[in-house]
Order: C-alpha cells, then sequence, then structure tokens
C-alpha cells in the first residue's frame, strides 16, 4: 500500500542537523516530517528494525549520459586526457536512443542508492525526460561548450532550445528545473560563461579539475591545447577570462551567479576566499562538488577539501559518472573518504552527502535534513549486526546496503 501519513521506527535516525537518535521515532504527514525523535516505547505503522534513515542522499555532480568504458579496468589509475578522448570516442558513437537507455539505467541505479536529489550534466537536455518524470529533485545543467564560436553557438542554441521547450505539465513531480554547464575553462570560450551568468539559471563548471589545465590558462600550452587541436576544437584566437580557474566565476558579472564547482582539485589557498559567496538566502552561492573515487581513480594530489571547509567553503558529494566510477551512490562515496582517512567525523561525511549538497542546489529548506517541515526524502540503510560507541561508524565503516529510497514520504508499506 502506498501512504504518505504514517509512522516509522529504526535503530537509528541521523537527522544531520542533530544528533544520532537510538531507538528511533518519525512520523510523516501528507509527506512531511511531522517529528523526529526517540520511541518512548511508542509502536510505529513499519518498525524496520536493525536499520538507518537518513536523509536522501544528494549527488552534486553526475554525467548520467555516460557508462562504464568498453575494456576498463578501475582499479587502475588512468591519465585523464587520455580518458577524455575515449569519453568523447564514446559518447560520439551512442545514438540519442542508446543514450536515453543510458540515462535510465543510470537514474534507477542513483534511485536505488539513497539519492533524492541529484545535479545533472546534459547534452541539450537529453537526460531531461526520464529525470523529470521520476522521483527525484534535480537540476539538470545543459551543457555549453565550444572555444570556436560557431560551436559555442550551436551548442547555446540546442541548450537554449530545449529550456524553451518545458513546460510545467512536462514536469510530473514538479521538483526539476533546468541549468547551465559552460563545461570548462579549457573548453568553453569566456562569452559562453558570461552568456551563462546572465541567464539567471543555476550554474555549474568543471574548474581546476587536473594540472593540465592549469598549464593551459598559464601559459598558453601543454597537452591540454595539443589535445584540443587534435580533436580540431582549438581556437588560435581563444584567450581565457583569467589565468587563474577562481577567475571563471569570480571576475567582473560572473561574481553575481550561483557557482557549483565539479571538482575543483587544483584550487590553491590563496583563491578559497572567492568561493564562500555572500550570505543570506539571495545571495550567490558558490560550493565544490568533490568527487572522491573519480578523484582517486585519475591520481591527482590530494584534495583540498579540508582546508576549504576550514575556510568555510561548502562542499558536497558528486559521483561524477560510471566512466570514471564503479557506482553512482553518494554512501560508497562517503565510505570511501572514511576507508582512506579514518579521522573524518562521521557528522561531517552524512553533512557533505545530505544537506551540504542540498544548499548548493538551492534545495536545504525542503531536503538535506531530517527535520519538521522538511519533504520526507529518506534512504533506509541495512545495519550491521554489532554495537558501537559511535553510530556514525555503523553508516562508513560497513558494506550493507540501502533497502529502501524514499522520496516526498511515498512509501510501500
Amino acid at each position: 500500500m502506498m501512504a504518505r501519513s504514517y509512522t516509522l521506527a529504526a535503530r537509528y535516525l541521523f537527522p544531520v542537523e542533530g544528533a544520532p537518535i537510538a531507538d528511533g521515532y518519525l512520523t510523516v504527514r501528507e509527506g512531511r516530517i511531522a517529528e523526529i525523535g526517540p520511541a518512548l516505547g511508542r509502536s510505529a505503522d513499519l518498525d524496520l528494525g536493525n536499520v538507518a534513515i537518513t536523509p536522501g542522499f544528494v549527488n552534486a555532480h553526475t554525467h548520467l549520459e555516460l557508462s562504464a568504458l568498453e575494456d576498463d579496468e578501475p582499479a587502475s589509475p588512468v591519465d585523464q586526457v587520455d580518458w577524455l578522448q575515449r569519453v568523447i570516442s564514446q559518447r560520439r558513437e551512442n545514438s540519442p536512443e542508446a543514450i536515453q537507455a543510458t540515462v535510465s539505467r543510470n537514474l534507477a541505479e542513483a534511485l536505488a542508492a539513497g539519492t533524492t536529489t541529484l545535479g545533472d550534466i546534459t547534452t541539450a537536455g537529453a537526460s531531461w525526460p526520464a529525470i523529470a518524470r521520476a522521483p527525484i529533485r534535480a537540476v539538470v545543467f545543459a551543457e555549453l561548450i565550444g572555444l570556436k564560436r560557431q560551436r559555442g553557438l550551436d551548442t547555446s542554441h540546442d541548450a537554449w532550445q530545449w529550456i524553451s521547450s518545458i513546460r510545467p505539465e512536462d514536469q510530473i513531480t514538479a521538483c526539476s528545473k533546468p541549468g547551465l554547464s559552460p563545461h570548462a575553462p579549457y573548453s568553453t570560450a569566456g562569452w559562453l560563461y558570461h552568456q551563462a551568468a546572465d541567464s539567471r539559471l543555476p550554474l555549474t563548471t568543471h574548474l581546476a579539475e587536473m594540472p593540465e589545465e592549469i598549464e593551459l590558462l598559464e601559459r598558453g600550452n601543454g597537452r591540454l591545447k595539443a589535445f584540443l587541436k587534435d580533436l580540431g576544437a582549438w581556437d588560435d584566437e581563444w584567450e581565457p577570462i583569467g589565468p587563474r580557474p577562481a577567475d571563471f566565476i569570480r571576475r567582473g558579472e560572473l561574481r553575481k551567479a550561483d557557482w557549483l564547482i565539479a571538482h575543483g582539485n587544483y584550487l590553491p589557498p590563496e583563491d578559497f576566499w572567492q568561493l564562500r559567496g555572500e550570505a543570506g538566502l539571495e545571495g550567490q552561492r558558490v560550493a565544490v562538488a568533490y568527487c572522491p573515487r573519480t578523484h582517486a581513480r585519475f591520481g591527482h594530489a590530494p584534495h583540498p577539501f579540508r582546508a576549504m571547509l576550514e575556510r568555510g567553503v561548502v562542499v558536497c558529494i558528486g559521483t561524477d559518472s560510471l566512466a570514471s566510477t564503479p557506482t553512482l551512490s553518494v554512501l560508497d562515496e562517503l565510505r570511501f573518504l572514511r576507508q582512506i582517512d579514518p579521522s573524518l567525523g562521521g557528522e561531517l561525511l552524512l553533512t557533505m552527502g545530505t544537506l551540504f549538497g542540498a544548499w548548493a542546489l538551492r534545495a536545504e529548506t525542503v531536503t538535506g535534513s531530517l527535520k519538521p517541515g522538511k519533504t520526507a526524502d529518506l534512504a533506509v540503510i541495512e545495519l550491521p549486526d554489532r554495537e558501537s560507541d559511535d553510530p556514525y561508524s555503523l553508516l562508513f565503516e560497513s558494506d550493507r546496503p540501502v533497502l529502501k529510497t524514499v522520496f516526498d514520504g511515498v512509501i510501500d508499506l
């Protein structure tokens, strides 16, 4: 039976905006969280037993159109420029029908992994039909790409044509909205960045992703230039907005827009102050979407996310794509982070995978934590049969799966 008003009991509730609650009790009324606290002997409509209930996970950066590369060896480090060539080749070979099938398959995997909110980068809205009809909140970012003017005009035209075609009745859940994604400083002309910033739409861009990008911006040469020339994508008249990656979100009028930075692997500490945005609901928001397993896959230098957090930067979690990581599970990303750095606190990890991502996508008043008044977007996770003084270790030092994803309070009782 489908229901939107009910009570749940679980071994642990993890509110995010509060300490874990043992023997927890959660009340949902008309799809919203009405009460959260200890059971205190009360019986629930559904006692889920040895599980954790967390907010639904927020995958702040993903590419649902991409699939695993053929003959790939996920355990082996790869050169990122060579990997880009393989991704482009695979993308060009896929038909629109194949891309739609990939999106549907990957979206189903993300939902099963407890994802209730995501930020997806798409080619001219290709992922929109599946996302807009799915039980999920999303910002779907249409990619803008091209150093050469005609290529930039073509991708801009395709993006705006898709955006203008969106009708409210096309959104069954009415929880998805469009955005724009100037791809990266090395692949997207400055005028496309400014056009995106003028749109007042949510924005995302790949920034400071690899050393070759920094080399191109600072010196105008290197492997990325050769790579772009081989593709026929290089423009000899191209000039970057500035020599530093942060220039692409903070120079001039660009600083007035929201920016979700994908990766940010090589942003220097002296630029962290530029990533803090302005205070208040209406001020500019800047956040960094860190993709831990993709970062490790390419053998990058240690990510500066801890130093960013210490300086007040919002850092959330993304999975990137199946072309660079084995699953589209935010929980798997968080567990990987805990494995490589056991000193990371569970409260911080869970916040990065939920509330910080919701804030980055301007959804924190609706989702991202278990708080009365917020929508009941939940992940139900099996827990190991053991005790621990640290309840977060039961979540992150385990391989137990997500058992159920609840969106907007709808649960199969």
